[in-house]
């Protein structure tokens, strides 16, 4: 028959409870050394030695965690500012501290924190003040923040974060069972076999050691964790705070098919009869998971909070005899584990167990797979010194960062000369696959003839410090005049584009890319990874969101787009994503654009409606073609719908051309949906906005609107523009900064 644990609590705290467990024929007991102290430990284990139950040890591990709160639960709303603490304190709505309090040495800007199931999500902000021994976080999905809950770290690029195997008390609880004789411990967030190997070596090989599986990394190492270990224990409800909650049932009895080949049982925890801590009978779903968890080849079942906190922890030791018994008297429980055994297989067959892109309910990748070229350790064994090395400039690094973290799925390198030619004249790559802007590596002449292909070529930023490197493919030169005709249709100096293009380096360097250094900006904070904001969608339980590309100040034009784009995409959010990379004259700082959408988000848009990030790119004023571009990256970043003004990325000086109408047509065949919006006016007589097309069909509309030009002008005269134009908030903040001298406009002096 199954085995079962039973965790003990305030709810099972005295020898009677104790005797009434041991006569249900229970297994083991254990409590929660997350929630109890060294002197609870030694309390429980002369229980059930009264009652000769075994005991089982169960440890903290390496999970970062909350610390103590003034109160049980604390709310915070997005924006809301959090200090997180490396020291012990006693946590309020302004500061908490983490630990094991290593972690706060670890984090880095960008970072994001998801605390508990379904609850609060941080971004890490400002590391200023780390000397001081904390640093700022901003909430960026609200919810409530607990003590003593766990916290996932989800980094802006993969690392490894170093956590002790064992905490302190943890080996002061192992030492405990070592001196009475306890023979089990479940050990938790096991991450690999060196793991299991501490474990054994503190316990002394005495105990047998029970991994607990509650992590990424334990799956990604998950045979030899098995062959290291007596038993295995999945924790469901720590495992699905690290990958999304649908893939428990099939990642489950994976781990139960491969622990069988070993020959090792595995126990299965949490909400097994999570409804029974307050109901006197389960629910049917619950009922049902048992069953299949029997089925799947479970060695145990472990009741949690049911019996800990519980109301009717016997009602539901009795309830889990009996969902066992019935199992065992009217299945073949071996029959149908050789047949699951063929699921399994299909299963692995596709990676099931280490892929995350299965499961979304997010729009796929461009290309269909999200590119991820970030090694931050691939120089470790290259001798940097004697290295050829190619400095890029700010653009080029820009474009650098995006391909590495997936901004340009399915790109993974600098482009070559068959690949340019494709997208100048056919707006594909050479297999088919659509895309409209040449993403290019250009040098000068000297650097290109010490280079061969077939090198790899070490790539520095302006500091010449280290960022990454290129395989490279291939060495060519393409005639910069044609490149600029075939992109915009046009040769003129004055527009944006065309400079671009006349001031690139005469050859170009193909090849693969890997970044294994990001750069430091004053906007770290909210360049989110493609990676992250479609974690941050699938944790805000978004499915359609709409991309907002913009490189201007939030005027009531673009609000009421972005909400009308709401509406009219049945989504569930917005992203909005402005540009922050270099800018033509005139254009808004990104300082202040920033500022402007944090005062919408603090002030204005519904709550859980935004997340704000920031476009680490520049713009090309392409014109249709960077619309493709633009809604493509949107794409890879998990939006299912982008929005598309009359002059999206324009240049001022652009014609419909040839190449406008091509590009129009295939933005009818991308699988991001695109929102098409006319120019917008304010209508005085219904004091809303609207497009042109509607007001044309009421000609007594009066309708009114401001240049971008002329609302500079007001706002360096210090003169708020009208309200219908803009909200005087934003007004506000900008003529305040100007008024102290800071640069709000791109090279106006």
């Amino acid at each position: 028959m199954t085995k079962i644990i039973v965790t003990l609590g305030p709810a099972t705290n005295n020898l009677e409870k104790l005797n009434l467990i041991k006569s249900k024929a229970v297994d083991f007991v254990r409590i929660n050394m997350s929630h109890s102290t060294i002197d609870d430990l030694k309390y429980y284990i002369d229980l059930s030695k009264k009652v000769n139950i075994p005991f089982i040890i169960d440890t903290e591990g390496s999970q970062v965690r909350t610390g103590n709160l003034i109160k049980d639960s604390i709310t915070f709303k997005e924006n809301d500012f959090i200090y997180l603490h490396k020291d012990e304190i006693i946590g309020d709505s302004n500061k908490v501290n983490l630990r094991p309090k290593e972690i706060i040495d670890q984090l880095d800007v960008g970072d994001i924190l998801y605390v508990d199931f379904d609850t609060l999500v941080m971004r890490v902000l400002d590391l200023s003040t780390h000397d001081k021994g904390y640093i700022k976080a901003v909430v960026i999905s609200s919810g409530n923040l607990g003590k003593n809950k766990g916290v996932v770290i989800d980094p802006q690029l993969k690392k490894q974060f170093t956590l002790p195997t064992l905490t302190s008390k943890d080996i002061k609880a192992a030492k405990l069972g070592l001196e009475e004789n306890i023979g089990y411990i479940a050990a938790s967030f096991m991450r690999n076999a060196s793991a299991v190997r501490y474990v054994r070596e503190i316990t002394k090989g005495k105990m047998k050691i029970i991994s607990k599986i509650e992590c990424e990394e334990a799956l990604l190492n998950l045979d030899e964790i098995i062959d290291e270990s007596d038993f295995l224990l999945i924790d469901r409800g720590d495992l699905s705070k690290e990958i999304p909650i649908e893939k428990i049932p099939f990642t489950q009895k994976i781990i139960l098919n491969r622990a069988k080949r070993f020959n090792k049982g595995v126990y299965v925890a949490t909400n097994l009869l999570e409804s029974m801590i307050s109901n006197r009978k389960p629910t049917r779903a619950e009922v049902h998971d048992i069953i299949n968890t029997i089925v799947d080849g479970a060695y145990g079942l472990t009741l949690a909070a049911e019996t800990a906190i519980g109301k009717y922890p016997i009602g539901c030791i009795n309830m889990l005899n009996k969902i066992i018994k019935h199992s065992d008297l009217i299945i073949n429980a071996e029959e149908i584990r050789d047949k699951e055994t063929e699921f399994v297989k299909k299963l692995e067959s596709k990676n099931y167990l280490l892929d995350q892109s299965s499961s979304s309910s997010l729009i796929s990748p461009h290309g269909g797979k999200l590119v991820d070229r970030v090694l931050p350790k691939a120089l470790e064994n290259l001798n940097l010194k004697n290295h050829k090395k190619i400095s890029l400039n700010e653009n080029q690094l820009l474009d650098f960062e995006q391909i590495a973290i997936g901004t340009y799925s399915p790109l993974d390198g600098f482009m070559n000369q068959l690949e340019l030619e494709s997208v100048l004249n056919n707006l594909t790559l050479p297999n088919g696959v659509i895309w409209s802007i040449p993403i290019l590596l250009d040098v000068d002449f000297q650097t290109s003839k010490n280079i061969s292909s077939g090198e790899k070529i070490l790539l520095t930023n302006s500091q010449n410090e280290p960022v990454g490197f290129i395989d490279v493919s291939e060495i060519f030169s393409y005639d910069k005049l044609a490149l600029a005709k075939k992109m915009y249709d046009s040769l003129d100096e004055n527009h944006p584009g065309v400079k671009i293009i006349k001031s690139l380096n005469p050859v170009f360097i193909a090849g693969k890319i890997t970044l294994t250094k990001i750069k430091k900006t004053d906007y770290r904070n909210l360049e989110l990874t493609p990676k992250q904001t479609r974690r941050i969608f699938e944790e805000k339980n978004w499915e359609k969101v709409v991309g907002f590309h913009t490189r201007n100040v939030i005027h009531k034009a673009h609000e009421y787009i972005q909400l009308s784009a709401l509406k009219k995409g049945n989504c569930d959010g917005i992203f909005l994503h402005p540009v922050v990379g270099k800018k033509k004259k005139g254009d808004y700082n990104s300082k202040y654009i920033i500022k402007s959408y944090e005062i919408m988000q603090d002030k204005f848009y519904p709550e859980n409606k935004t997340l704000l990030g920031v476009f680490s790119t520049y713009s090309r004023y392409a014109g249709v073609r960077e619309a493709i571009f633009t809604a493509l990256c949107r794409q890879n970043f998990g939006c299912s719908h982008f929005i598309i003004g009359r002059d999206h990325a324009g240049s001022g000086l652009s014609k419909i051309s040839s190449i406008d109408l091509k590009s129009l047509e295939l933005l009818e065949k991308l699988d991001i949906e695109i929102l098409n919006f006319n120019d917008v006016f304010y209508s005085k007589e219904k004091n809303i906005y609207m497009e042109e097309d509607v007001l044309q069909k009421n000609s007594r509309q009066n309708k009114f609107s401001i240049s971008g030009t002329k609302a500079r002008e007001l706002l360096k005269s210090f003169k708020k523009p009208p309200t219908w134009f803009m909200r005087k908030e934003i007004s506000q903040m900008i003529i305040n900064s100007i008024k102290s001298n800071e640069e709000v406009f791109v090279d106006e002096n």
